[in-house]
């Protein structure tokens, strides 16, 4: 059966997405904005990427990507929640779009993607950059990130790439990385909805942090949430 909707609901949608308001189209605007939000509720609940087959941010940051995480895994450690993670993000993508045209470079993203769910098997892979990817290795991956993990994903990228590239494309047409790697230690969590945000910040972090040069390697973060408080002095 057909279904409408009241001019005041069709009002609030157009105010949660004013962009959906185009010029000269004001009456395609509810729908347009009804599909944006339902784009985004796809998003959090885990529906990957359309171009590159990884998972949205909003998927950890939001949604229940981890709750299985901790549901099963943080009870069994005493000593901290652990979790690695990969960073690689493709260098001077500007440049390989603007030479290969844009449909070349969604499938180089694409296949960058690919190669790192096969380097990683069962790891959970995120778009956090428009061009970067952080692979997720949760606790029941049982995988764990290595001193040496940055420089064997950079070379397995390289050789994945290279048969990938557009007609025209040499070898040394294959773009570089910048991969980082983090190990973080969440203390005492109290529930799944924190472990999301946290996470992402510290691969935000550690992610700028090899991408400007301040540091370089294995980086091991650990966050304590016991909320205890220190003894007053004199005690």
């Amino acid at each position: 059966m057909p279904y409408s909707i009241d001019d005041a609901t069709a009002t609030a949608l157009v105010a949660l997405h004013p962009r959906a308001a185009r010029p000269g189209h004001a009456q395609e605007a509810p729908q347009a904005a009804a599909q944006e939000l339902i784009a985004a509720e796809q998003r959090r609940r885990g529906q990957p990427d359309t171009v590159t087959g990884a998972l949205h941010v909003q998927a950890l940051t939001q949604g229940t990507l981890l709750k299985e995480e901790f549901d099963l895994s943080t009870h069994a450690h005493h000593d901290g929640w652990r979790v690695g993670a990969v960073m690689v993000d493709v260098k001077e993508m500007i440049h390989f779009n603007a030479r290969f045209g844009f449909p070349a470079g969604d499938a180089f993203l694409k296949a960058t993607v690919a190669s790192l769910a096969a380097q990683y098997p069962g790891a959970r892979i995120v778009r956090f950059q428009p061009d970067g990817f952080a692979v997720l290795l949760l606790p029941t991956s049982q995988l764990t990130v290595r001193e040496d993990s940055a420089e064997a994903t950079r070379a397995r990228l390289t050789e994945d790439l290279r048969p990938t590239l557009p007609a025209g494309a040499s070898a040394t047409d294959v773009p570089g990385f910048t991969v980082a790697l983090l190990e973080l230690t969440v203390h005492q969590p109290s529930h799944w909805q924190v472990l999301g945000p946290l996470l992402w910040a510290e691969v935000e972090r550690a992610y700028i942090m090899e991408r400007t040069g301040r540091t370089h390697g294995l980086q091991r973060r650990h966050l304590r949430l016991d909320a205890f408080l220190p003894e007053p002095e004199g005690t």
